[in-house]
């Protein structure tokens, strides 16, 4: 059980939590039966690795620290495998889950409505 929590400690840590949640939350809204949820997680986690780099560009950081934090990000992506195989799970579960919500909730509507549809 320790090594689990050690594992999801990795994946998600305190401070990345609520970035996590609100990529997950709005990318849930996009996922559709052409555009299965694994797609989705896959670039939910390509901009979860790219907003700390935006982060440092938006608050002034040179050129030069964006570029030695890039290549020293990219000289140790085998250290960081684990952790992103882990979010990118915790992800799928997140999105697929949200994505079953929506779709029961639009299957639930009473029969003669349609989603969307406002009648007074």
């Amino acid at each position: 059980m320790d090594a689990l929590l050690y594992l999801l400690s990795l994946g998600f840590s305190g401070s990345d939590l609520t970035r996590a949640l609100i990529l997950v939350l709005l990318g849930s809204l996009f996922v559709s039966s052409r555009f299965l949820p694994w797609k989705m997680t896959l670039l939910l986690l390509a901009a979860d690795q790219l907003w700390p780099f935006y982060s440092m560009v938006r608050d002034g950081a040179g050129a030069s620290v964006v570029v030695d934090t890039l290549i020293g990000y990219a000289d140790h992506w085998q250290d960081n495998i684990v952790g992103l195989l882990v979010r990118w799970g915790g992800f799928y579960v997140f999105v697929r889950g949200m994505y079953s919500v929506r779709r029961k909730l639009h299957n639930a509507l009473p029969e003669g409505k349609k989603a969307g549809s406002m009648s007074y």
